[in-house]
């Protein structure tokens, strides 16, 4: 008989097979699993999407468990999922788990670090692929977030680049961010738009604060044609945008003479040669009328004068776009055009200033109504932390103790927009409306920490209520102090929101330039 020979290898072998057999697998309550010692502190078992899936899902990965002497099934690996398992529950209370023989310590430590340091995630390609797969077996939106237990606004984000070749090349090389894909996606059928986009992101700026403002954009030049369209069916000559834009003048009657000087009647414009109608949008302040009535001095001294928001209105106004051939001319002998202003004794200098003012008002008018939205959306995030950030006690106590009269008024009003940022109905139409509401909230925050974040978004959102486009006309210190701590909390101001900091806003390039504007819907110094 030949001796056989035991190689390395063979024992290396052999002792695998002894490890396997003295495995198990099966499922336990995760309650009756002992929590053994963890080189890992800091499980972020409050992190709601991995909550939310352990509790639709259940655990998918079996944990790893060792017998002890006593009988009872001690926790190796698998931490977080064992805990969390046991305090949401799982769709059919158990677990999987692998069960081992007892490891020597050095073995437990080593094992426990190396399968949290070497844990990759998946990359933002990987999870829009995947969420490309389960749309295309049908899987709707809703259900691809609660099945993966990824945020909709993600899950939207990945559905949008799987419709845009480019942006999705881009994300899969890393040259976007899925957020930033997701931008570029929704703008990819605009060449002008995507440039802009591209300057955005070339600078460092906002890419969300440019995105809204190309929406805005977009929504106004609908409602213009649609303006257009109404007042053509009322028969009309109406200009259209591009006609505006194509034409070399474009001059109000009512600011021109007949050859003799004097001012056409009314009635007799739409009977120039070649006049059409113009259609352009005029800013409405109501803080001016409010400046009008206080001079009566009949409102209270102590109380506080909040503008009404400013509103733009349409404004049909007859044109002509050949001077020549209208047989009418520009007011003053000379016939320029400082003499067709409406500010008589106005040099040039001081009517281009007029009209450069004119445009900025109407360029920030614009940008700070995009800039809320995104504002807005952004806030509503960040109200729904879990614990305040660093310096949240200092400006909760200076709007509390100077009892600043953006909180006075939320507190009087039963805090409207701390509602809208939260997502919560609040009644309205009775006295005290909003009243039981506002307790459930306070109630809610049940630790002094959840009580800190409480109170904080009840002061961001009150100063938040009395914001809107008479802020960058008019920045307060408080505008600069809530808004510069929303900055060193990481939101990212746009360039009209940086006046309430104090700063001067850099002039922006892209298809709407605010001297386009003047010579288009909002009409300059001779169409205005």
């Amino acid at each position: 008989m030949t001796d056989s020979v035991q190689t390395p290898a063979d024992t290396v072998a052999d002792e695998a097979a002894e490890v396997v057999q003295a495995e198990e697998f099966m499922y336990f309550d995760p309650a009756d699993i002992i929590i053994g010692t963890n080189v890992r502190t800091d499980l972020r078992a409050d992190h709601k999407e991995f909550r939310k899936s352990i509790k639709e899902r259940g655990v998918l990965e079996a944990v790893t468990v060792y017998r002890n002497e006593d009988g009872q099934y001690v926790l190796l690996r698998g931490q977080r999922r064992t805990v969390t398992a046991a305090e949401v529950g799982t769709p059919t209370g158990l677990i999987p788990a692998r069960v081992v023989p007892q490891p020597a310590d050095a073995d437990r430590i080593g094992d426990q670090m190396v399968e949290n340091i070497h844990r990759a995630g998946m990359r933002e390609a990987e999870v829009v692929a995947g969420v490309e797969q389960l749309a295309l077996l049908g899987v709707s939106a809703a259900q691809i977030a609660k099945r993966t237990s990824i945020d909709r606004p993600t899950v939207n984000a990945a559905l949008t680049v799987t419709k845009a070749d480019q942006s999705r090349n881009r994300l899969d090389s890393g040259d976007l961010t899925l957020e930033e894909a997701a931008i570029f996606a929704e703008f990819e059928h605009d060449p002008e738009a995507v440039e802009r986009l591209e300057n955005t992101k070339k600078w460092r700026r906002s890419l969300a604060h440019e995105s809204q403002r190309l929406r805005d954009e977009a929504a106004e030049r609908e409602a213009d044609a649609t303006e257009v369209e109404r007042l053509r069916a009322e028969g009309l000559p109406v200009l259209s945008a591009e006609e505006v834009e194509e034409a070399d003048e474009v001059l109000r009657i009512e600011r021109l003479v007949t050859e003799d000087g004097e001012p056409l009647p009314e009635e007799e414009w739409p009977n120039v040669p070649g006049a059409r109608v113009h259609v352009v949008k005029e800013w409405v302040y109501p803080e001016d009328e409010y400046d009008e009535e206080s001079e009566d001095g009949d409102e209270s001294e102590d109380e506080v004068y909040e503008p009404a928001e400013p509103y733009q209105q349409y404004l049909p106004v007859w044109v002509v776009t050949d001077l020549a051939a209208s047989g009418l001319r520009r007011r003053g002998a000379s016939g320029s055009t400082s003499g067709d202003s409406s500010h008589e004794g106005e040099s040039e200098e001081e009517a281009e200033a007029r009209r450069e003012e004119r445009r900025r008002v109407i360029a920030n008018n614009k940008a700070w109504a995009s800039a809320e939205t995104v504002r807005r959306e952004w806030l509503a995030t960040f109200v729904a932390r879990k614990t305040a950030p660093k310096g949240a006690e200092a400006l909760i106590c200076e709007a509390v103790v100077t009892g600043h009269h953006s909180l006075s008024k939320a507190m009087d009003h039963r805090h409207p927009m701390l509602f809208t940022l939260l997502g919560v109905d609040r009644p309205t139409g009775y006295y005290g409306a909003g009243h039981d509401e506002c307790h459930k909230i306070a109630t809610k925050a049940s630790t002094p920490k959840a009580a800190t974040m409480t109170t904080l978004a009840a002061v961001i959102a009150a100063w938040e209520a009395t914001t809107g486009k008479h802020s960058w006309r008019n920045p307060t210190a408080w505008d600069a102090r809530v808004l510069g701590a929303l900055v060193e909390w990481g939101y990212q101001p746009s360039e009209v929101e940086r006046i309430l900091l104090g700063e001067e806003p850099q002039t922006t390039t892209g298809s709407d330039e605010p001297e386009d504007e003047a010579s288009g819907t909002e009409a300059s110094d001779s169409a205005a």
